[in-house]
């Protein structure tokens, strides 16, 4: 059975993982290791992960296409080990049922970095968006665990599901009503196997605080519709402090400078990127 009570926080202790109420198990992602090098990985559009317009949020996203991109890269420089470095995702059409599907192939694997492309579609395998990421490759050392060999489909989903949650409830997010931020204490929801906020879970984090910028610049419900951030360090401790800041605003959208803060770890930034919100008619 997953550990779903011990949070390892700065210890550098690995954790089982996913827990069984971990952020890869909400989103219900099943994926497959394919014969071409490709992996797959899907999750479903649910109530409790869409946009105040219906469809699947980009934040809710961030999670299945980190996973696409961190699966292929551990396969791909095993033994080595990879920390990811950059994350890209832009979305050109909602998806307001069924669905979302990513295709990650790698575009370069070098002595490096690992920079691999994920494909997103629908139902109908009509393109909704692409993701790039990035990683940086890291020499083995002894307590790298190799990659399990994997066949089939695995489903990251658990018999004994909670009640579903609004992913601002699941992540315990705690808003500010003067300012685009927010802030969330840390836990196994979404630790990763090292104890540090969860790779996908940040990309929710980022995103979310960018929609709030662009909900409260306009005054009504935003959709995010591109992202772009980098990692700069782990954010182990918490509670964490998400940020946004409006850079350019105009009637077709608002871009956000976001920013997430490890306030444990002396204000330490983890993450910093950019969010474009497009307002919802």
């Amino acid at each position: 059975m997953d550990d779903d009570t011990k949070n390892p926080k700065d210890k550098g202790e690995r954790v089982k993982y996913p827990g069984p109420r971990q952020i890869l198990r909400y989103m219900r992602l099943e994926h497959e290791n394919r014969d071409d090098g490709t992996v797959w990985v899907r999750t479903p559009v649910l109530d409790d992960l869409r946009d105040p317009g219906g469809a699947i949020s980009m934040g809710a996203l961030a999670p299945m296409c980190d996973m696409a991109s961190g699966v292929l890269a551990n396969r791909r420089v095993s033994p080595d080990w990879v920390a990811t470095q950059d994350f890209k995702m832009h979305l050109s059409q909602p998806v307001t049922s069924g669905f979302v599907t990513a295709l990650c192939r790698p575009l370069r694997v070098g002595k490096n970095t690992v920079l691999s492309e994920s494909t997103l579609t629908d139902d109908d395998g009509a393109e909704v968006g692409k993701s790039y990421v990035t990683f940086t490759r890291l020499p083995r050392r002894t307590d790298n665990p190799a990659p399990p060999p994997r066949k089939g489909i695995m489903y990251y989903h658990h018999e004994d599901e909670e009640p579903r949650l609004p992913l601002d409830e699941y992540l315990g997010l705690r808003f500010d009503p003067d300012a685009a931020a927010f802030e969330l204490d840390h836990g196994p929801r979404i630790h990763n196997s090292f104890g540090s906020i969860q790779g996908g879970a940040m990309g929710a984090l980022l995103e979310r605080a960018g929609a709030y910028a662009a909900q409260r610049h306009f005054g009504q419900p935003t959709r995010s519709i591109d992202m772009h951030f980098s990692y700069t360090a782990q954010a182990k401790v918490g509670p964490f402090s998400v940020a946004a800041e409006v850079i350019r605003a105009d009637d077709r959208g608002v871009m956000s400078r976001v920013q997430l803060v490890d306030t444990g770890l002396e204000d330490r930034v983890a993450a910093v990127g950019t969010v474009f919100s497009v307002p919802i008619a």
